[in-house]
């Protein structure tokens, strides 16, 4: 394919989206995808007369570095990506980049749905930093590629397709941390299990944080930075969960269940439970929702 970039290779790829009507209301979509081998005359930057048009300025773009290293200007910061690191930013930002000789890597702007949020949630979590390494960076080059060889084949895939697609993309880049060792995995699963199991009970993030032998600061980062609750947060939400359960299935009194779900108090119990669904517990357990 031949591409008009300097520094761009003829064994690239390039290709473009528009998005219809459906897809800009309600989905994720891309609108260029791209896996480039590149030397060192390709450069790219904000002033380029590409990136003035809308299908670059108004989107998101996410870079997968599988080979080689470059250089970035980002938010004003100086950066360098090599291999296995994913960079991600808002063109509507100042932004401009550089690739050395031997340089491979895939890209993807994008947008659609709660996107800019998204984005920033994924930042937020590395840092403010743009350039970060992915638990899981062959899941990130597998997307990206599955995007591009659907093109490449002439099998374009379908817009709710492409939306999943770059859905699961983000999921990984939010809640697959960096670098997550297994020994690490393994102690959030076991601390999950130890929160059901003493559901009922007054538990506080402490205990479970001593539970799987860890300070409860450091527990605290690990569990967020693997499933993007707080050790709290989790906690909540399966009580509501399971006091959802007792209402509509039993006939317990609300004290009873706020007692059965681990709180001190029905007080404390009806106040979060509202503040959580939106209804009182007796609202609940007569229309169940």
């Amino acid at each position: 394919m031949e591409i008009s970039e300097a520094g761009v290779l003829k064994t690239s790829q390039r290709y473009f989206f528009t998005p219809s009507a459906l897809a800009d209301e309600l989905f994720y979509y891309p609108t260029r995808v791209g896996h480039y081998f590149c030397d060192h005359r390709y450069t790219f930057s904000n002033y380029a007369e590409t990136a003035q048009l809308a299908s670059h300025r108004l989107n998101f773009m996410l870079i997968a570095i599988r080979q080689g290293a470059m250089h970035f200007m980002l938010a004003g910061e100086r950066a360098i990506a090599v291999s296995g690191h994913a960079v991600l930013f808002d063109c509507r930002q100042p932004h401009e980049y550089s690739a050395g000789d031997g340089t491979e890597f895939y890209w993807l702007l994008f947008n659609g749905l709660n996107t800019e949020a998204f984005c920033r949630r994924i930042l937020q979590s590395k840092g403010g930093r743009h350039v970060f390494a992915p638990t899981d960076f062959a899941a990130v080059v597998r997307g990206i590629d599955r995007l591009a060889d659907s093109c490449a084949a002439g099998e374009r895939m379908t817009e709710s397709a492409c939306s999943q697609l770059i859905h699961r993309l983000l999921c990984e880049l939010l809640l697959g941390g960096e670098g997550a060792s297994r020994r690490e995995e393994g102690v959030i699963t076991e601390a999950i299990r130890y929160m059901h199991r003493n559901l009922h009970q007054g538990m506080t993030v402490q205990a479970v944080a001593e539970a799987v032998r860890l300070s409860p600061s450091h527990f605290s980062r690990l569990f967020k930075g693997q499933t993007g609750y707080s050790p709290y947060e989790y906690i909540l939400l399966r009580r509501i969960d399971e006091a959802k359960h007792l209402l509509a299935s039993t006939r317990l009194s609300v004290k009873e269940v706020a007692y059965q779900v681990g709180y001190n108090s029905e007080e404390n119990f009806i106040h979060s439970f509202q503040k959580k669904v939106g209804v009182s517990p007796g609202a609940f357990r007569e229309y169940p929702i």
